[in-house]
């Protein structure tokens, strides 16, 4: 009854909280339980465990419950078990601990001087738990493949061998893994239709946070975590690709004296007409990368581009893949763009460098009336285009492109 008492007294202080009620709607969501089910804390993305011998044995129990409690709801809000089930496959061990990288990185620059929550310390004082700064701002999928690029390099040093691997063929990620679990299964287990009917309770959830923390002045999260672009309403990325391309045309047009503007004849007036040229080739750069898991997305994006280039009557559509060079360049008609290979993904380290397709444009004096880049935006430099540049990004997190238009691809 006591735990009970305390984990109920520590919550509500989160809810009432200026710093963390945003997510005071999240938190009513599913079921908590408070018992030894589990060994620390755990959340399928819906529901919660916690293990009151290990939520409130640290050097500042309270602060370290309410840490711990944020947490498992920022999982849920997140929908990290369903946004990063590729990852997962990929590496589970190094997809759980690059979501509580980017959790705790949010949660510690909500409450910097611990005035509410602080991250788990033992009595010794000694941190428990992923914190790194480099990863402020960093996306959770940066973060992964950051990790496994460390886990690389560790693999092969000098006299490590195969000695990092357990026989399950986990990965060898060694030292601090994180404090709670993370019911991949049990997400897994939770039917279609309930997975989407939690998606839209936790939009509502986030909404009804949002007007709880204005009543008490609060707002840090929101703007910390950026929450409140998950219940932005969105625009279908089609109408927005097709917007950019029409306004493309309209940029191609330009006054000219050697037909009078009809619409002025008739007051004597001469007027200069709008005289256009059409689209005659654009390109479609296609990031190659390690990191980009999602062909129906890609195969979805260039056949709308082929449906665009028949619309506009496009003569030659380039399609580049492209990663830290560029890898392939085939020209296609609209009609021959819906028969294009699947991508093939590199497996080098070259990193991605979307400047590689600008530079490969301007050595073969390529002069595209635009370019649409598809690509994960798991990129640092984003180059210096002479064309209209459109960054199609596949990456469930939103990412804004510092240069040029930006879609979101869903």
């Amino acid at each position: 009854m006591e735990n009970q008492r305390r984990f109920k007294a520590v919550k509500i202080g989160l809810m009432r909280s200026k710093e963390f009620g945003l997510l005071r709607g999240v938190m009513m969501l599913g079921t908590t339980k408070l018992g030894d089910e589990v060994p620390t804390a755990c959340t399928n993305g819906r529901d919660e465990w916690y293990n009151p011998d290990f939520l409130f044995d640290w050097k500042e129990p309270d602060k370290s419950a309410g840490f711990i409690i944020v947490h498992e709801n920022l999982h849920k809000t997140g929908r990290h078990m369903l946004v990063y089930k590729a990852l997962f496959k990929l590496n589970p061990q190094v997809t759980n601990m690059a979501t509580d990288y980017w959790i705790n990185d949010r949660i510690i620059s909500a409450d910097p001087h611990e005035r509410l929550v602080a991250m788990p310390r033992d009595k010794e004082g000694k941190i428990v738990g992923l914190y790194d700064r480099k990863y402020h701002g960093w996306t959770v999928k940066r973060i992964f493949y950051d990790l496994l690029e460390q886990e690389k390099d560790k693999q092969e040093a000098p006299g490590n061998g195969d000695s990092d691997s357990d026989s399950s063929g986990e990965s060898s990620v060694r030292g601090n893994t994180g404090f709670d679990e993370h019911d991949w299964e049990g997400a897994n287990a939770i039917p279609t239709e309930e997975q989407q009917k939690l998606d839209t309770d936790i939009k509502q959830a986030i909404r009804q946070g949002i007007h709880a923390s204005k009543k008490v002045g609060a707002g840090g999260l929101q703007d910390t975590l950026g929450l409140g672009e998950l219940v932005q309403p969105k625009v279908d990325w089609r109408q927005k690709l097709r917007i950019f391309m029409n306004s493309t045309c309209r940029k191609m047009e330009r006054s000219t004296w050697r037909r009078p503007n009809r619409r002025f004849l008739h007051q004597d007036v001469i007027m200069p007409s709008l005289e256009g040229s059409s689209i005659k080739e654009i390109v479609l750069a296609r990031d190659t990368s390690g990191s980009m898991h999602c062909q129906d997305r890609l195969t979805t994006v260039t056949s709308e581009m082929a449906s665009i280039g028949k619309m506009l009557n496009i003569d030659k559509i380039h399609l580049i893949d492209w990663d830290g060079e560029v890898e392939s360049h085939e020209v296609y008609t609209s009609d021959g763009l819906t028969t294009a290979p699947e991508l093939k993904r590199t497996t080098g380290g070259g990193g991605t460098d979307p400047t590689c397709v600008s530079d490969y444009l301007d050595s073969n004096n390529m002069k595209p009336d635009c370019v649409v880049m598809l690509t994960d935006g798991e990129i640092n430099r984003w180059g210096n285009w002479k064309v209209p540049v459109l960054w199609a990004i596949t990456n469930d997190e939103k990412i804004t492109a510092p240069i040029g238009q930006t879609i979101q691809i869903d």
